[in-house]
């Protein structure tokens, strides 16, 4: 496959494809069982990213020509967060993905359907129920801008339109959803192209950016993550620019 080829995503169709072959390739394995286990393969196929990475980068998933790390400052925000990525994110580790980018800022990234890191979600719940939200346009989600005290943590979401949905729904409804409202693609950049006529529609990483904004986060510390995703977007460009050529 080549660079651009890595970066860009599929179509719909071809991702719907996707899940009705997988429904059916793990033949003898109980459709309850299923998911876990493609959550397992998932993680287990990006650990052993992680040892041999061949010519990407390990955490940012760019080229290693390409590589942004460099330029992306090493922080730590005021909130604890906690990247809830989908298998399919992790399992294809495209470099359009931003949400990887948030632990360069000290989030720490779990699989969703790993069973030690969604006990460890519904651990950090359970132990923090009160202070945490969950950046989600579900229909009952408030408006950062407005929470009536700040959040001391947050799980991000990070996955397909669909599968976000279903991650959501596995989250206690007594954890606060929020969204945000000024997040503007012309401003943050983005790497994927939405259909449906959400041509502003913004990443994760951009999402992140909005809400340490709207909650009035420290600005020094937003315009450090504002920075690093435009490093990256400049990193990413370079990239497709040059899969063209």
């Amino acid at each position: 496959m080549t660079e651009l080829g890595e970066a860009l995503d599929s179509g719909p169709e071809a991702l719907e494809q996707k899940h009705d072959h997988e429904e059916t390739s793990l033949p003898g394995v109980p459709p309850q069982d299923r998911e876990r286990l493609r959550s397992e393969q998932a993680w287990a196929s990006y650990q052993a990213f992680l040892t041999m990475p061949g010519d990407k980068c390990t955490q940012c998933w760019l080229m290693r020509k390409h590589c942004c790390c460099k330029g992306l400052p090493r922080i730590e925000t005021r909130l604890r967060v906690y990247v809830l990525m989908h298998r399919l994110e992790i399992g294809q580790r495209k470099a359009s993905n931003t949400a990887k980018l948030l632990k360069h800022f000290g989030a720490e990234l779990l699989c969703w359907g790993v069973e030690e890191h969604d006990a460890r979600l519904q651990q950090l719940l359970a132990d923090d129920e009160e202070g945490t939200v969950v950046l989600f346009p579900s229909p009952d989600a408030v408006e950062a801008s407005s929470l009536a005290a700040a959040p001391r943590q947050v799980i991000v979401l990070d996955g397909g339109w669909r599968e976000c949905v279903r991650m959501n729904s596995w989250i206690s409804p007594r954890v606060r959803r929020c969204i945000v409202t000024t997040a503007s693609r012309s401003e943050l950049g983005g790497t994927r192209k939405y259909s449906g006529g959400t041509d502003d529609r913004v990443q994760t990483a951009a999402a992140f950016v909005t809400l340490l904004r709207e909650l009035g986060e420290d600005q020094q510390e937003v315009a450090s993550v504002r920075d690093g995703l435009a490093h990256y977007m400049e990193c990413f460009e370079a990239q497709i620019n040059r899969s063209k050529t």
